[in-house]
């Protein structure tokens, strides 16, 4: 998998330990979701961000869209890759995403 421009656990920590008024774990959460996000987009496309595989590829991804996630640890506004080909929604936040299954049992739901 080609690395390019990727922060390790490591530099995070020194980025994080060279500011004094850091939000460690604010910062670690995003930076693992990041990581989770960029290892699903990866196993969907079969290619991982940057890495030339044409054997492999089942699409391409095609930027990124924002979308704010309201946490514990504060809002944090997450890249979430978009594809040329299918979709992607991180499986972390399947839980949260609106159903139209919840829709129809709240409104017949007796007042």
């Amino acid at each position: 998998m080609a690395e390019g421009h990727r922060m390790t656990a490591a530099d995070l920590v020194d980025k994080l330990l060279q500011d004094e008024h850091a939000d460690v774990l604010r910062d670690s959460v995003a930076w693992l979701v990041t990581q989770l996000m960029e290892a699903e987009v990866g196993a969907l496309t079969g290619a991982g961000l940057g890495e030339r595989a044409p054997d492999r590829r089942q699409t391409q991804r095609n930027g990124y869209r924002p979308r704010a996630w309201d946490t514990r640890v504060g809002e944090l506004e997450l890249a979430i890759p978009k594809l040329r080909q299918g979709s992607y929604f991180p499986s972390f936040l399947q839980r949260f995403a609106p159903s139209s299954d919840m829709a129809v049992h709240h409104r017949d739901r007796p007042q």
